[in-house]
């Protein structure tokens, strides 16, 4: 195990991690029909929130320092009621940008306690709707359309026109032909903004939507190329992997058929090939059911640190000198798989690296971590190492992070090598889906 080489795959790990991601995926994605336009998902929509929220709150605050004055001067009135309900009446505008039901209820009061108070006017001032009050409503009007529902919109437009029919007649006995035009004013010009709103949100809407289709559209074609990738990988190792494998078990299951005369320690060698390529080929056919789709994957258990001595045993089998001390304590599913998977990885590559060296494999645990250490003495003797991808380090560090554990390994003084892999030991979650 003095140089990486093939790693066991990360089906389990990676995998799972591409499976839950996929949970979450496009039937998820779908278009949600929306009562409300949530301005704050998509890009365009966060745009058009913050520029709302500044232009409504420079608006507000404008039409407050004009409109006190106007209304505590122009129209004869108390600072001191001019100003309260200018501030409430120009509020309702910001509250009508995240509450409909607020900037509704706080704009009717208000406007109609500001035509009380601006009643005894003369008839050169606008009235029952004060110039600066008349802008207020409008742009109330014109916030709850783009950024709710149409009716909400409506109904202050109602709301509005009622006040101009009942308030002159409430409040003052002849309220004149100035009235009956402040009104019309009122009534068409807030009209025609309710409808510019309403037409302008559907506008965004369909914007929205089209974003979202356009996302989905990418998210379905980097799964479907994904889906293809994994389907193309699937099929090179069933047929070439999964093909060659199946000739091994074959040949050694009948070589003591084919070769009669042979003596019970090479048969028991045969045996051992055998069950080792038909265990190779029930993980194979798990790692194909995985690629293939989540859904096919077969449900057969999955090795954890109870099967290492199974393992190791197996690997005795072959001449190798392996010590092994274990441990009892249960741990989560997914590092149990990981123990199992470095174990695994190290004995291939010393038996692989280092031919004839003496093994060491140890697994211990404290209150949080579980502690896989392998160690190989230097090889026995000089042989030319089996060749691999070398990609056997790359591959137990990539499956021990996907747990969030780490690894180190390196040469030992003596000219062996260690290996050791440090997993978080966590009660009741499964760390590939965090």
């Amino acid at each position: 195990m003095n140089h990486p080489s093939n790693a066991a795959p990360l089906h389990e790990a990676a995998l799972s991690r591409g499976a839950a991601a996929r949970g979450r995926g496009p039937r998820h994605w779908r278009l949600r029909s929306l009562t409300r336009l949530d301005l704050t998902t998509f890009s365009i929509a966060r745009r058009e929130v913050i520029w709302m929220w500044t232009v409504v709150s420079i608006a507000a605050v404008a039409l407050v320092a004009v409109g006190w004055p106007v209304t505590a001067s122009g129209y004869d009135t108390h600072p001191a009621p001019a100003m309260a309900w200018t501030l409430v009446h120009c509020a309702a505008v910001i509250l009508a940008v995240r509450w409909p039901w607020a900037g509704l209820g706080a704009s009717i009061p208000a406007a109609l306690a500001l035509m009380v108070v601006t009643a005894d006017a003369g008839p050169e001032w606008p009235w029952p709707w004060p110039v600066t009050v008349l802008l207020a409503h409008c742009l109330t009007v014109l916030v709850l359309a783009l950024r709710h529902s149409w009716y909400w919109a409506a109904s202050l437009w109602s709301a509005g026109a009622m006040l101009t029919v009942l308030a002159p007649a409430l409040i003052v006995d002849d309220a004149g032909e100035s009235a009956v035009a402040n009104g019309v004013v009122l009534v068409s010009l807030s009209g025609g903004i309710a409808l510019v709103g309403v037409l302008m949100r559907l506008w965004i809407l369909s914007v929205v939507r089209m974003e979202q289709a356009e996302r989905l559209s990418v998210a379905e074609a980097g799964r479907r190329r994904e889906l293809e990738e994994r389907n193309r990988i699937a099929r090179e190792l069933h047929d070439v992997v999964a093909h060659s494998m199946s000739v091994i078990t074959v040949q050694a299951t009948t070589a003591r058929y084919r070769q009669p005369g042979l003596d019970e320690a090479v048969q028991q060698e045969f045996e051992e090939i055998a069950a080792s390529s038909r265990r190779a080929l029930g993980e194979m056919r798990g790692l194909l059911g995985v690629l293939r789709g989540h859904d096919t994957a077969p449900t057969a258990p999955l090795p954890t640190l109870s099967d290492v001595a199974g393992l190791i045993e197996s690997t005795r089998a072959s001449g190798v000198e392996i010590t092994y001390t274990g441990t009892d304590t249960h741990v989560p599913d997914a590092i149990g798989l990981t123990g199992f998977r470095v174990v695994q990885e190290a004995l291939s590559n010393a038996l692989r690296h280092a031919p004839g060296s003496a093994v060491t494999v140890t697994i211990s645990d404290d209150p949080h971590d579980l502690r896989v250490r392998v160690t190989n003495t230097p090889p026995a003797r000089d042989e030319e190492p089996t060749p691999g991808a070398r990609l056997g380090l790359a591959g137990i560090s990539e499956r021990v992070a996907a747990v969030g554990g780490r690894v180190t390994a390196g040469p030992t003084p003596d000219g062996g090598f260690e290996l050791t892999a440090t997993l978080p030991v966590v009660e009741d979650t499964d760390p590939l889906l965090t």
